[in-house]
């Protein structure tokens, strides 16, 4: 427990030494009205003809790449912190005693489970805050994100205890499907799947308000009789408008389709009200328009549950041949497969964002055949680049581990009919 505490220590230290770092880093926060206006102004004419590196700020693009440079490493120390931590709690013996002494204490086994999950959770979180924090201080110097570290960290709070809550149930179950029958692996898949479909549908109307607030867009406004428009041409009826927030904690644009069924809205980011043209909007809506009309969040939810359980059974079968521990039982050996099954994710994450990459390319056609506008499509892509200072074309091997987009230099190519940019 000791060294696991100087652990947690060491991470403190880490998290103060990298705002210090942050607040040296040159800012990007230059004259944002003014960009935005530049992306307005530029004429249909060189938005359907230039070359993307012609359409973007070169400075801005500069900034990108001091982006990247910053949040990459912090990535890899997100995964290697919490991979560390949950194998240094096995190997350790510190699972195995904290298991014990939730035992001595407490008479139910469920209960014991559900708080071991649960902090086990907790604790992996806060070894990784660190790079977290460091993640946020480089998107705040850097004119990205809006939010003041308390609202951060408040954010960080609720998810951590959601994601809390949420694991020691799934332990709690599972452990309790393994006692009871050999096909547990079974069940599991069933409910994996289940809980992915019920998070989809309750996403919008019972998480979301947790971190932002929701209006409905003004009716009688012509953007908002185009977009209703908009959406009946794509065969998705009268779907609800909604206003989200998104200033209190960036400065990018954003939009989308959430819900399933009675769930479903279209939410709209202020931030992508108060700087896009209307054009760009109605695009960036169509384009999530035609997730809906794909069918990508089912598609999407099952795809990844399927994902998880295959890379889970992988964990538990490599887990398996790992010598045990004297000490060692299912639940403090969940330490070992969470570790592993973080190694596991890393090889299927090309996979996952090769997927997402294919579906968001499908999306982005049905809204240049769903608004036949490309000058607002490209505008809409000019606009992510210069604002979220986005790469235009990043290299393959970035592309493999963080995109789950195609390029914006490969998007304003296809909406243009031009040659890809970014091979």
């Amino acid at each position: 427990m000791r060294r696991l505490n100087a652990l947690l220590f060491a991470a403190c230290l880490l998290s103060a030494a990298m705002m210090l770092f942050c607040d040296g880093v040159a800012s990007a926060q230059t004259g944002e009205r003014q960009m935005e206006r530049r992306v307005t102004q530029i004429p249909a004419s060189e938005l359907l003809s230039e070359a993307p590196e012609r359409l973007v700020d070169v400075h801005r693009q500069a900034a990108a790449h001091q982006l990247v440079s910053l949040t990459r490493p912090a990535w890899f120390a997100w995964i290697a912190l919490q991979l560390f931590a949950l194998f240094y709690l096995w190997a350790s013996g510190t699972a195995a005693r904290s298991r014990d002494a939730l035992k001595r204490s407490i008479r139910s086994t469920a209960l014991v489970r559900f708080i071991f999950g649960a902090a086990l959770t907790g604790v992996v979180q806060l070894v990784a805050l660190p790079a977290e924090f460091f993640d946020y201080r480089v998107l705040r110097v850097m004119g990205l994100s809006t939010q003041p570290t308390a609202g951060w960290f408040g954010d960080v709070v609720v998810t951590a205890l959601l994601e809390m809550v949420v694991v020691g149930i799934l332990v709690t179950v599972v452990l309790w499907l393994v006692d009871r029958t050999h096909l547990w692996w079974v069940y599991v898949a069933g409910l994996i799947f289940g809980l992915t479909f019920l998070l989809s549908y309750v996403f919008p109307i019972a998480i979301e308000p947790i971190f932002n607030h929701f209006t409905p867009l003004q009716s009688g406004r012509p953007l908002t009789a185009r977009i209703e428009a908009l959406a009946r041409g794509a065969g998705e009826g009268n779907l609800p408008i909604y206003i989200s927030d998104l200033s209190r904690r960036t400065h990018a644009g954003n939009a989308y389709v959430v819900g399933i069924g009675p769930s479903r809205r279209i939410v709209i980011g202020d931030t992508l009200l108060n700087s896009a043209t209307d054009d760009e909007i109605l695009f960036i809506v169509a384009h999530e328009l035609g997730h809906d009309v794909h069918g990508d969040t089912l598609r999407g939810a099952l795809f990844g549950a399927i994902v998880f359980v295959v890379a889970a059974a992988l964990a538990v079968l490599i887990a398996d041949r790992v010598g045990f521990r004297r000490d060692d039982d299912p639940l403090s050996r969940l330490t070992l497969v969470g570790a592993i099954l973080g190694c596991v994710y890393l090889l299927f994450l090309p996979v996952i964002n090769g997927y997402s990459r294919t579906i968001e390319a499908g999306a982005d056609a049905y809204a240049l055949q769903l608004t036949h506008d490309r000058v607002g499509g490209t505008r809409a892509f000019v606009r992510f680049a210069d604002e979220d200072l986005a790469l235009l074309c990043p290299s393959r091997l970035a592309r493999l581990y963080w995109y789950t987009h195609p390029p914006l230099g490969t998007r304003i190519a296809n909406v243009n009919g031009q040659k890809n940019p970014c091979p």
